[in-house]
């Protein structure tokens, strides 16, 4: 017979929430006067009895305390221990390195000569050219602080966009052009290389290798003794690995000369020295860093050989993922409510495990608070290389010990709650720009949704070598559609760039740009020399344009350019400024937005981008010239030609 009485509540004097050990040793006093009032009433703080209450109180308060440590060290928004919030951020998916480098732009030059008729020869180039990554610069104040390139130098390609791709001629003493300085710029970080190697005998799933170092930084390369490459993921069910290829490496890119493509609408080559691909491979691994031996270890997948787990030579053939509900041997599955098998014992699915090999592994290590340099420190060639200089002309900073407590937590709830997703068209934005700019840079971009269906138009501009805005090329937005593949939500779907038909033919654009030039006339004080007036207001024309601070949709304020004009030192007032883009005998071509003809003069200077009626004052308001419906940047392209002015 079921029990179906309700139990009775006894009441009862015993106070649960009681954690400390004042509030314990009072309640054990009471209890103990109310349950046994004749059996002991001596509770002096000498007496046996009380000793016996007070190490049960100490006990209780330090259980408490412990439970209550625990259950707070196992959340991240309150946990305090740093090698806690570090487990509690990967379980969300974001690891945290042990130490960061210090990062600094160097500026490298070298020295080419010129040709009898005083142009450059490229073929004194250096025979090492193009330079690798991984070049070591030492400091000259610190000698053991030494930095690594982190990427190609090659001056046989176009430059960087913010340096000329050579500078002006070297005159011997007979005034004649006697060489040519090329100058590149490259990223380097506080590091060096190390190599080590293991020796792999019998598979083991979930294999670790310990480096046994606290601040390795990067995984550089991991080998076996076949040559096979290893590539590092995220985590190991990670099906596509992205793979970058240098022109070097590729017979288009080879012939391209560097991916160099010239822009519709300028005369400036754009290098784009990698280009981007997925791959599936299951020769894959992870990186973590153990906190309770304060190393770097590395972990491959579980895939083991199907038919001989000792990984002999005539054994292999891995095991594959199969269709459960297959028919076997005569047999059907038919039961639909069947467990689901374990599928992920001895697969590929997670990465095979190395056997009968040696692993070779290649990484960087440095970083800490101690590896920042000052302007002008890292100078010194460390590796022998020749035929170069090198320079910083900033300071090497962002070494630290690593993130803190409250970085690490905020960090990984950021990373949670994307999940390094695109979902937002902030997020691509800021995706786009965040891609390596030897995938090709990426100046300006917006991002706007066009329907509900998720589609997205990506708005690209890149810089030339002037730091122009020019068209980005078909490559670079190839890659950017690569590079945003395991990022972007399953549903979203990315339209790069448009066509506009110019003079019969189609021309790819991948974002809308408006020129212009300016107009001025201002009042001077007599007592000022108008050239130096004229000077100031012009060079003030030029910082308020400046190319770094224009954006995708943003207006013209002409009321701070006013006020910034006005507070120069000789100007009393201003008759006229204003922007335009026809007239002052300047030949420049301009698309029109929406139309498929060149307006403006179809034989001038081409790369003006398109047309915008500065006249119409439908398109400003109080001072404030309105940005284009169509997302456009304004840009001053070219301030020593475009800026016109007189002084009264």
């Amino acid at each position: 017979m079921a029990y179906s009485d309700k139990q009775k509540f006894k009441p009862t004097n015993i106070n649960y929430t009681s954690k400390d050990f004042s509030t314990i040793k009072a309640d054990l006093i009471e209890y103990t006067k109310s349950y046994f009032p004749d059996t002991y009433k001596d509770f002096n703080e000498t007496s046996p009895g009380m000793m016996l209450i007070e190490l049960s109180s100490y006990v209780g308060d330090v259980l408490s305390y412990y439970v209550d440590y625990n259950y707070k060290e196992n959340i991240l928004s309150t946990a305090t221990e740093k090698r806690n919030v570090r487990r509690l951020a990967e379980f969300l998916g974001y690891k945290t390195p042990n130490k960061t480098p210090s990062v600094v732009k160097l500026k490298v030059t070298t020295t080419i000569n010129a040709n009898l008729d005083g142009t450059p020869n490229y073929d004194t180039i250096p025979a090492n050219n193009p330079f690798t990554n991984g070049l070591q610069i030492q400091s000259n104040i610190d000698s053991e602080l030494l930095f690594e390139t982190t990427g190609e130098i090659d001056f046989s390609i176009s430059g960087s966009p913010d340096t000329p791709s050579i500078s002006a001629p070297n005159l011997n003493t007979n005034g004649e052009a006697s060489s040519y300085t090329l100058t590149r710029y490259v990223q380097a970080i506080s590091a060096q290389t190390k190599t080590k190697s293991f020796t792999i005998t019998s598979p083991t799933k979930f294999l670790e290798l310990n480096l046994n170092e606290d601040n390795v930084i990067e995984i550089l390369n991991c080998t076996d003794s076949s040559g096979e490459k290893w590539y590092e993921v995220d985590y190991l069910s990670q099906e596509r690995i992205l793979k970058e290829t240098h022109y070097t490496d590729d017979d288009a890119g080879r012939n391209n000369n560097g991916y160099d493509q010239g822009d519709i609408t300028a005369t400036s080559l754009i290098s784009i020295p990698y280009t981007l691909d997925y791959i599936n491979t299951n020769k894959k691994f992870v990186t973590n860093f153990d906190v309770d031996t304060n190393s770097t270890k590395l972990m491959f997948g579980n895939g083991l050989y199907k038919y001989n787990v000792t990984g002999s030579s005539n054994s292999s053939i891995f095991t594959t993922m199969e269709q459960a509900g297959l028919e076997l041997n005569g047999q059907s599955f038919t039961s639909i409510n069947a467990p689901i098998s374990d599928f992920g014992t001895n697969n590929l699915n997670m990465g095979e495990t190395p056997a009968n090999t040696i692993l070779t592994i290649k990484y960087r290590v440095g970083g800490g608070p101690d590896s920042n340099a000052q302007v002008g420190e890292l100078t010194t060639i460390a590796d022998g290389t020749t035929g170069i200089t090198v320079t910083n002309d900033e300071a090497a900073t962002g070494g630290t010990d690593g993130q803190t407590v409250e970085e690490i937590r905020h960090n990984a709830k950021s990373f949670f709650a994307s999940q390094n997703r695109c979902v937002t068209r902030q997020d691509y934005q800021a995706r786009i720009l965040n891609l390596p700019a030897k995938f090709g840079n990426i100046a300006k971009c917006y991002v706007e949704r066009v329907d509900d269906d998720g589609g997205l138009f990506v708005s690209t501009l890149s810089y030339n070598q002037n730091k122009q805005l020019v068209q980005t090329p078909e490559l670079v937005l190839k890659n950017i559609k690569t590079y945003l593949n395991q990022y972007r939500m399953i549903n979203d779907h990315l339209d790069f760039g448009f066509t506009l038909d110019a003079s019969g033919a189609d021309v790819l654009f991948s974002g809308y740009k408006v020129n212009f030039g300016v107009e001025f006339e201002v009042n001077s004080d007599r007592r000022v020399n108008p050239s130096d007036v004229k000077i100031q207001v012009i060079n003030t024309i030029k910082d308020f344009f400046k190319i770094e601070r224009m954006q995708f949709r943003q207006s013209i304020n002409m009321n701070d350019l006013q006020y910034n004009i006005l507070g120069l030192e000789g100007v009393i007032g201003i008759k006229k400024l204003n922007l335009f883009q026809v007239g002052h005998d300047r030949n420049m071509a301009y698309y029109q937005i929406g139309g498929d003809v060149i307006t403006g003069d179809p034989g001038g200077e081409s790369g003006y981008g398109f047309m915008y009626d500065f006249v119409n004052a439908d398109l400003e308001e109080n001072g404030i010239i309105k940005p284009s419906l169509t997302p456009s940047v304004f840009e001053l392209r070219n301030p020593n030609q475009d800026i016109y002015g007189k002084v009264v």
